[in-house]
Formats: structure tokens, sequence, C-alpha cells
């Protein structure tokens, strides 16, 4: 992969997590009652930086032709982890998981295509 493709996937890496961080639903922070209230946002932001980690090697990995197979199995990953909490947040309220958990999971989905037609042989 070229450095101008990986500036894009970088940029649309930044653009996705700043969403994703930051445009968090109210529901997620109030859900959990008093005790627990805002524990479920803090959950998906630890995922969140999580599969951002892994986006962000597989990147750099696929970039600099080093581990191949490695990067594709960090890109599966990220986008399991997320699509994951996806299904299980989207299970109340459909339409807040689609606005939400959307843009990130179309961005790993994306990762995954590209590390995948990467035809660079393995050193």
């Amino acid at each position: 992969m070229n450095k101008k493709n990986m500036l894009f996937l970088l940029t649309m890496l930044i653009v996705a997590v700043t969403y994703s961080y930051f445009n968090i639903p109210n529901k997620f922070e109030t859900e959990g009652g008093s005790c627990y209230q805002g524990i479920t946002a803090m959950f998906i932001r630890f995922f969140l930086t999580v599969c951002v980690i892994l986006n962000l090697l597989s990147i750099f990995l696929i970039t600099y032709k080093s581990k191949i197979k490695t990067a594709k199995v960090l890109s599966i990953l990220s986008l399991i982890i997320w699509l994951i909490g996806a299904i299980i947040h989207s299970y109340d309220n459909f339409l807040i998981g689609l606005t939400y958990f959307t843009p990130f999971l179309i961005l790993n989905f994306i990762i995954v295509i590209v590390v995948y037609k990467n035809k660079t042989i393995e050193i």
C-alpha cells in the first residue's frame, strides 16, 4: 500500500474515532441506573480504543510490508469486536445503534478489504 492510501485511511480513522468518541448517545451515558451510570459509555470507549489500536497496527504493518498475516488478523479482530458491540448495544434501540456504530463499522470493513487486497508477499 502506498503512502497516499495510508494517509487517507489514517484521516478516515481519525474522523470516525472522533465521531465515535465524542458523539456517544445519551442512552449510553445514563444506562445502568444511579450506581452504574456511564459504565456502558466507559466500556464502549474502551473497546473503541482497542479497535483503533488494532486498526493502526494493521495499517502500519501493511504499509511497511512487514507482517501481512498479522495485519489481516488484527483488522478482522477489530471488525469482530466492534460488530459484537454494535449488535449488543443495538438490541434495545436499533436507530441509536445504527447511527452511532455504523461509521466506525464501515471504516473497519474498508480496512479489512484494503488489507486483504494487498498483493505483497510476506517476508
